[in-house]
């Protein structure tokens, strides 16, 4: 009898996390399909208390089970379930490609890891 691991839900571990004053961080089970090679997901923050702004934007790479390579992003304000998207790719350079660039443009909005 095989158990499956326990998926966390991922409001109860941004609370978790917030608790100790850390910025949450992605569960590993969040990005779909993800397998040991892919490299691990990239965690955005922008916090400025003085326009009550607290974001966060996770970006990783992703397979689809046809092959596909995909770009995950994650986004909305810390403490918040935030919104999911998928962008799929022929293949790993032209998804590597667009992480990259989705990195530059918000690191050129002020988020950093």
């Amino acid at each position: 009898m095989s158990r499956e691991p326990e998926q966390l839900d991922l409001l109860d571990w941004i609370a978790a996390q917030e608790a100790r004053e850390t910025v949450p961080r992605p569960h590993p089970a969040s990005a779909p399909f993800r397998t040991e090679e892919d490299p691990a997901p990239v965690l955005l923050t922008r916090v400025d208390p003085a326009c009550n702004m607290r974001r966060f934007y996770s970006v990783a790479l992703a397979r689809s089970l046809w092959g596909e390579c995909g770009v995950v992003r994650h986004w909305g304000r810390i403490g918040t379930p935030g919104q999911r998207r998928t962008d799929w790719y022929d293949g790993v350079p032209d998804a590597e490609r667009a992480l990259g660039s989705l990195l530059r443009a918000k690191r050129r909005r002020g988020y950093r890891a």
